[in-house]
C-alpha cells in the first residue's frame, strides 16, 4: 500500500482510536471525573494504575506521527509533527514534572495553530473550506481559555477535550484529503 494512502486511513481512524483509547483508560480509572479532573491526573505519579493514560498517549502521538510527516511532506502540515513528538512528551513526563505542562501546552498551541495556518493555505489555494478550519482553530483555542477560566469546572479535562476534538477532526479531514492526493 502506497504510504500517503496508509498515513490517510491512519489519520482516518485517529478519532476512532482515540475515543476506544480514552474509554479504556476511563475504565481502569473509575474515580476520574470530567469537571473534576484534568486527563493527565490519570498519568499522575499517585495513580496505580498511571500506565494505562501514559502508555496509551504515547501509542496514540505514534499514531499521529505518520499522518503527520506525511502531510509535512505533501504541504499540508508545517508543525503537526513537532506537536506529535510534544504529545509523546505529555505522556513521559507526568504531570508532577516540570516538563509535563510546557509539553501539553506545545502540543496544543502547535496542532490547533497548524490548523490554522494550513486551512488558511488551503483557502488561498482554492479549497474554500479551509477558513472554517483556520476559523475553527482560533474559536477552540479561545474556547479552551475560557473554559479553563470557567470557576464550573475545577479540572482541565473539558477544556482539554474540547482541543482534542477540532485537532482529531482536522485530522479525519487531513485523511481524506491525502486519501485523494491533495498536495499543496
Amino acid at each position: 500500500m502506497e504510504l500517503t494512502k496508509l498515513a490517510g486511513y491512519v489519520a482516518l481512524s485517529l478519532p476512532a482510536i482515540f475515543i476506544i483509547g480514552l474509554s479504556l483508560v476511563i475504565h481502569h480509572n473509575p474515580w476520574f471525573s470530567f469537571t473534576d479532573n484534568a486527563l493527565s491526573d490519570m498519568g499522575s505519579l499517585e495513580n496505580p494504575a498511571r500506565w494505562w493514560f501514559n502508555g496509551f498517549l504515547m501509542v496514540f502521538a505514534i499514531f499521529t506521527m505518520v499522518p503527520s510527516i506525511i502531510a509535512f511532506r505533501n504541504g499540508l502540515s508545517y508543525m503537526m509533527p513537532i506537536a506529535a513528538v510534544f504529545l509523546f512528551l505529555v505522556g513521559v513526563f507526568p504531570e508532577e514534572t516540570s516538563l509535563h505542562a510546557p509539553s501539553a501546552v506545545l502540543f496544543y498551541l502547535l496542532a490547533l495553530g497548524d490548523i490554522a495556518v494550513m486551512g488558511f493555505k488551503l483557502g488561498e489555494g482554492g479549497v474554500r473550506v479551509g477558513y472554517v478550519w483556520s476559523a475553527l482553530a482560533g474559536v477552540t483555542f479561545l474556547l479552551m481559555l475560557y473554559l479553563a477560566g470557567v470557576v464550573a469546572f475545577r479540572g482541565l479535562a473539558i477544556p482539554e477535550l474540547v482541543g482534542a476534538t477540532t485537532i482529531l477532526a482536522w485530522f479525519a479531514y487531513l485523511g481524506f484529503l491525502l486519501l485523494r492526493g491533495f498536495k499543496l
